[in-house]
């Protein structure tokens, strides 16, 4: 012990780090010099999980940050499952604020919705704030967040006031449906943002218009209802790199045309759900010639899935070189012709389970893309003889003469 007291407090709350912050608070009973050095870490980590829940977590996250007075900080995560009153969230919020933190991450089961304290929007310091479901943000004239690089809300108001003061900002992630309903923005402008998640707003809502004026915009992960009577009245992406659009439901009023239009510069393009998949085939007008798409990747949730809409796409990308197919395949004998012109070297098929409906799929994918050099096949049996039959009729399959087929079986079953 008498080795360890040598040490600066600088060293020892470095090594004191390096543990659990619970078995840390345990230093604190050696002598009066060590009663606060295990709160004083640049990455504070608080977790229900680890020190229990209700009274005695409250009771825990209340002595640590008292006990770090305000001793600068990193990273605080606070993260507690069980109910919580929201009250002590709030109050832990305006505390946090006086460590000059730079990373907030707050994950927690409120009783009732947390109102986000004003000061959390005049933070000079702040990089990354995320805060879970159950908070409220009513944002403030006077806010300012000039640090902010990450932001991740779910109940927002004031929406477009927020963003424009965040003039760092690089990655939004939104989820909920206050940021939607008619009181908030139409129009998310930012000359900073590079990544842009959308997620989970209730499609019940009557919907605003929602322009995006983003020009340095490179990746987007979109899992909405398109918005209702009006066609995105404005769409400027010219930097889009990668477009993920998921289980997107539209209305009879709903028109994304602006949005499809927006998606000349994708280079890579993930359409998840046959929904999803089905606004490309109504809106096909409105698909622009994708220049420079070099991968599509489309997931399928039903046997029954329209591919109508696949021989658009592949016409409107002269460029595209990996074509990727997840789920389960089945060909509803479409007539439409494709391919012909389409240089797709690579295609990849996930979850295949060898049935006919399947094996037609392949046989009809190879003939049409004839300028495949390389298809992936990850196969689901549950036996050596349906991996040879499988196998077998994967072989037998017509295919361009410089096409290879590599199979690989999954332990799995669908």
């Amino acid at each position: 012990m008498d080795m360890i007291n040598v040490l600066s407090d600088d060293i020892i709350c470095h090594i004191l780090s390096f543990l659990p912050l619970s078995e840390a608070t345990s230093t604190s009973v050696l002598s009066k010099r060590w009663r606060y050095l295990f709160a004083y870490r640049t990455n504070l980590h608080l977790d229900d999980q680890e020190v229990g829940g209700g009274q005695s977590f409250i009771d825990f996250v209340d002595r640590v940050l008292s006990a770090s007075g305000n001793f600068h900080m990193r990273k605080i995560s606070i993260k507690c499952l069980k109910s919580i009153d929201a009250g002590h969230v709030t109050r832990w919020m305006t505390d946090v604020l006086k460590h000059g933190v730079l990373h907030l991450d707050i994950d927690v089961s409120p009783n009732k919705r947390i109102l986000v304290p004003l000061e959390m929007f005049t933070c000079k310091t702040l990089v990354e704030l995320k805060l879970s479901e159950g908070f409220d943000a009513l944002i403030p004239d006077d806010v300012s967040l000039p640090s902010l690089k990450t932001l991740c809300l779910t109940e927002v108001y004031a929406f477009e006031k927020l963003i424009s003061a965040c003039r760092v900002l690089e990655e939004l992630f939104i989820s909920g449906r206050s940021w939607q309903s008619r009181k908030c923005c139409s129009t998310l402008s930012s000359l900073t943002l590079k990544k842009l998640t959308i997620i989970l707003c209730n499609r019940l809502l009557e919907y605003l218009d929602l322009g995006l004026d983003t020009p340095n915009l490179a990746y987007v992960e979109y899992s909405d209802k398109f918005p209702k009577d009006c066609p995105y009245p404005y769409v400027h992406l010219p930097s889009l790199i990668e477009l993920e659009l998921r289980d997107n439901f539209h209305s009879a009023n709903s028109n994304p045309t602006n949005l499809i239009k927006g998606l000349r510069n994708v280079e890579t393009l993930e359409l998840s759900g046959a929904s999803t998949c089905l606004v490309f085939h109504y809106f096909r007008e409105a698909i622009p010639v994708l220049s420079k798409l070099s991968r599509l990747s489309i997931t399928v949730d039903s046997f029954y899935y329209r591919w109508e809409y696949l021989p658009i796409l592949l016409e409107k990308s002269p460029h595209l070189q990996t074509l990727v197919l997840k789920g389960p395949n089945y060909d509803r004998q479409y007539e439409q012709e494709f391919g012909h012109s389409c240089p797709v070297k690579v295609l990849k098929i996930t979850e295949y389970g060898g049935k006919s409906g399947e094996l037609e799929l392949m046989k009809h994918l190879l003939k049409k893309l004839s300028c495949l050099e390389l298809v992936k096949v990850l196969v689901y049996a549950i036996n050596d003889e349906e991996k040879s039959r499988i196998t077998k009729d994967l072989l037998m399959v017509p295919k361009p003469s410089s096409c290879k087929i590599q199979i690989k079986f999954c332990e799995n079953t669908k």
